[in-house]
């Protein structure tokens, strides 16, 4: 019975929700950061270099004063800067904020859309059962929701984006709603807009994937890179053993592309994700190993031909570069 891909999401999530509800110490971590400047200033003082500590505590306020951030970072700090670049040389800038308390259950605003992607990064109190956000455009009964996943990113604090708003849309309706199953929570989010570099940077070096993962030998893989191809075909021989696909994609387009893969010409249903090209650990240890699609094999066929191909329904996304490698292995008997 084919299942809806917002309900497999759901079950996805919830069956993570273990490793994943692990809050990060921002309070303890800002904390640290202070210390660290009162013992830094303090040593300043006892050296009497009073030029010294007067550029420092300057180098301290042009970073954090008001309406100051640092254009290629995000400061623990400041969640939401009000300008920042990725290293792919995207710009983001902040268009709105709003916050949902714990007293209510749902939080809607207006942002003013000015023909570029919409994207919003969310000041996470814990990891899990996110909230739900949706956009409208007025006139148009449909909401528009996160693409390609969406949920927000708790994980890494990076701006997910809308789906695309209908051309000449001006003004845009946020909804963001607790999660019927969350504890009430006070969650803040910002709405960025995004430009992609006027000139595309050269993808970075295709990741190279580990010679084998639990023990599972590797048997071929294929890079390529995006959005020149971003297609990757592996064949290689039945030997009656169960084969495991692992995907591993490089540069800021990780996460933000859907992939879609066909075995022997077949779409399969699966959405195990892109695997970043630092993770090449046990798939079954965390949630921060590689994502794993098992491959039925068909019986009676000689070889088995896995293709897997990068999609996207963000145009602005062939603007920025990324690397897609599949790698193929062999699960052992017995496994």
């Amino acid at each position: 019975m084919p299942i809806d891909r917002l309900e497999l999401h759901e079950l996805m999530d919830e069956r993570s929700r273990p490793a994943l509800d692990r809050p990060v110490p921002w309070a303890s971590l800002r904390a640290r950061i202070r210390r660290s400047r009162r013992r830094r200033r303090a040593v300043a003082a006892v050296a009497g270099a009073v030029t010294a500590s007067l550029v420092i505590s300057a180098t301290v306020l042009s970073l954090h004063g008001p309406g100051q951030s640092d254009p290629t970072s995000v400061s623990i700090a400041d969640p939401f800067p009000a300008r920042y670049t990725e290293p792919d040389g995207t710009v983001y800038r902040k268009v709105a904020e709003a916050t949902l308390d714990p007293a209510n259950t749902k939080v809607t605003f207006d942002v003013e859309v000015r023909g570029k992607p919409l994207a919003i990064r969310a000041d996470c109190p814990t990891k899990a059962w996110k909230p739900l956000v949706t956009v409208q455009v007025p006139g148009i009964s449909k909401r528009f929701q996160l693409e390609p996943l969406r949920f927000l990113d708790c994980r890494e604090n990076r701006a997910v984006d809308v789906m695309p708003l209908p051309q000449g849309t001006r003004r845009a309706t946020f909804t963001i709603e607790t999660h019927k199953k969350a504890r009430p929570e006070r969650w803040r989010f910002g709405v960025y807009e995004w430009t992609p570099p006027a000139t595309m940077k050269a993808p970075p070096p295709p990741p190279e994937p580990a010679a084998a993962i639990a023990g599972w030998p590797l048997l071929a893989t294929e890079s390529s890179t995006w959005p020149a191809t971003g297609e990757v075909t592996l064949t290689v021989p039945n030997t009656g053993r169960q084969l495991a696909l692992v995907t591993y994609c490089g540069g800021d387009i990780i996460r933000r592309l859907m992939q879609e893969i066909r075995v022997n010409g077949r779409p399969i249903n699966t959405m195990p994700g892109c695997t970043a090209a630092s993770l090449q650990t046990d798939p079954g240890a965390t949630q921060a190993g590689p994502k794993v699609a098992y491959i039925r094999l068909d019986s009676g066929q000689k070889a088995t031909t896995i293709q897997v191909r990068l999609v996207t329904k963000i145009p602005e996304y062939r603007h920025r570069p990324g690397t897609l490698t599949g790698a193929i292995y062999e699960i052992p008997q017995g496994q």
